[in-house]
C-alpha cells in the first residue's frame, strides 16, 4: 500500500510489496545476459497469463501506446475497419484509428448493457472490404465487461477471415481472456492494472496471421513503434523471427526495472493460479457491489455485465462526484475515480484489480464511503 493514499482507482493501482522488492537491484545494461533471461522469462510467463502461443511484445508506454502501435502496424491507411464502441475507451480506440487514416464503420451500442452480435455478421456480409474488427473488452468508463461478446466476435472474425484487435488494458490478469481460444489476433494491455505491475509498459500479443499481413509492407510507419521491427530484430528464429541484423536487437530499449516488476507480478498471478485469480476478482467485485447497494446506491451498468475489476455507481441526487471523491481522499486517504465524458460527475468508479482485489480494501472503502455520504447528509431511500 502507498505511504499515504490507498489507490482504489481503475489504474494505476496498489502493487504487491513483492513487486516493489523485485526492483531493488542495481542498474543493469539492457543487453546483459542476466536481464535478457529475465525478459525472455517474462514473455513466457505472460503467454501463460494471456493463454496464448502468440508472440508477446513489451515496450515502453501505456495501454494507449500499445493500441496506437497496433493500429499503425496492422491496419493500413484507408483500410475498412469495423469499430465497436460501448463507452469512452471504445471512442478513444476509434480516435486512434481515425488519426492513422482508417476507413471506419462505427457500431455504437448502449453503455453498460449486453449487445447482440448478429448485427456484426450482417455488416460483414454487406461489406466484404472490411478487414479488421476492434473492441474494448472491459469498458472501464462504465464498469462493464463484454466477455461473451468478445468470444462471439472472435468466432465471427475467424469465420469471415478478419483481423481481430482487442483492448484488454483493464481486464488482462483480472478476468479470463483465453486469447487463442477466442481467436484474438492482437490483444493489448498494460502493466499497471490487473496484471499488478507498475505504470510504463505496453504489452501486445500478436498472432502469426497478423504478422503475415504486416510483413508484406516494404517500409516502416514508425521508427520506434512499428511492431514489425520486433519480428525483424528481436523475436527468436525458432519462433519465426527474422533477425535481420544477425542478432537479437531491441527496437526500443526496455525499462529494465519495470520488466523486473512485471516478471514478479506475473509469477504472483501464476502462483495463485488463473482460475483462482479470476474467481477472487469476481468475488471481490460482488462484495463491492453489495456494499454499494446496501447504502441505497445504484450500480451503473446492468449487473449482468458488471466488471470484476472496476465497479461504477451513480452519484445520488443532490451530490456531486467531486464532493464524494474529495472527501474520500481528504478524510480517508482513499483515491477513486469519477465518470468520463457524458458520465462526468454522474458516476463514481472504484477499481479492485490485482493487489486491490482484496476484501480488506473493499471493506475499508465501503466504510469510508458510508461515512462520507453521512457527512454529506445523504439519506438512503
Amino acid at each position: 500500500m502507498s505511504e499515504k493514499f490507498l489507490l482504489m482507482s481503475p489504474g494505476p493501482t496498489e502493487v504487491d510489496p513483492r513487486v516493489i522488492r523485485a526492483m531493488l537491484r542495481p542498474a543493469i545494461h539492457h543487453y546483459d545476459s542476466q536481464f535478457i533471461d529475465v525478459y525472455d522469462e517474462t514473455e513466457e510467463l505472460l503467454r501463460k497469463v494471456f493463454q496464448t502461443n502468440n508472440d508477446i511484445i513489451m515496450f515502453p508506454g501505456s495501454g494507449r501506446s500499445g493500441i496506437e502501435s497496433s493500429v499503425l502496424t496492422f491496419i493500413d491507411p484507408g483500410e475498412k475497419v469495423l469499430a465497436i464502441t460501448t463507452g469512452t475507451f471504445g471512442n478513444w480506440f476509434i480516435e486512434i484509428l481515425r488519426i492513422h487514416g482508417a476507413n471506419l464503420n462505427i457500431l455504437s451500442y448502449p453503455q453498460g448493457k449486453h449487445f447482440d452480435c448478429e448485427k456484426i455478421k450482417h455488416i460483414l456480409e454487406e461489406d466484404k472490404s472490411i478487414s479488421s474488427i476492434v473492441i474494448v473488452h472491459n469498458e472501464t468508463s462504465t464498469g462493464a465487461i463484454y466477455s461473451e461478446e468478445v468470444k462471439q466476435i472472435g468466432r465471427i472474425a475467424k469465420d469471415y477471415d478478419k483481423l481481430f484487435l482487442v483492448d484488454a488494458i483493464s481486464s488482462m490478469g483480472g478476468a479470463n481472456i483465453p486469447v487463442d481460444e477466442w481467436n484474438i489476433d492482437i490483444c493489448i494491455t498494460s502493466s499497471q492494472k490487473a496484471l499488478g505491475g507498475l505504470l510504463g509498459l505496453s504489452i501486445v500479443s500478436v498472432s502469426e496471421k497478423a504478422w503475415q499481413k504486416a510483413i508484406k509492407r516494404p517500409f516502416l510507419r514508425s521508427f520506434s513503434y512499428d511492431l514489425i521491427k520486433w519480428k525483424k530484430t528481436w523475436i527468436k528464429k525458432e519462433r519465426g523471427g527474422l533477425l535481420l541484423k544477425g542478432r537479437r536487437s531491441f527496437p526500443v530499449l526496455p525499462p529494465t526495472h519495470l520488466i523486473y516488476a512485471l516478471n514478479e507480478a506475473t509469477k504472483i498471478i501464476l502462483e495463485e493460479g488463473l482460475e483462482n485469480r479470476f474467481k477472487r476478482h469476481e468475488e471481490v467485485a460482488k462484495e463491492m457491489r453489495n456494499a454499494i447497494k446496501n447504502l441505497g446506491l445504484e450500480i451503473y451498468p446492468e449487473e449482468s455485465v458488471a466488471s470484476p475489476t472496476v465497479t461504477a455507481f451513480k452519484v445520488p441526487n443532490g451530490l456531486t462526484g467531486k464532493q464524494i471523491r474529495q472527501k474520500l481522499k481528504d478524510e480517508h486517504n482513499i483515491i477513486v475515480a469519477g465518470g468520463m465524458d457524458e458520465l462526468s460527475e454522474k458516476i463514481i468508479r472504484i477499481g479492485h484489480m490485482g493487489y486491490t482485489a482484496n476484501i480488506n480494501f473493499i471493506k475499508r472503502t465501503a466504510i469510508a464511503l458510508e461515512n462520507v455520504l453521512y457527512k454529506l447528509n445523504y439519506k438512503k431511500v
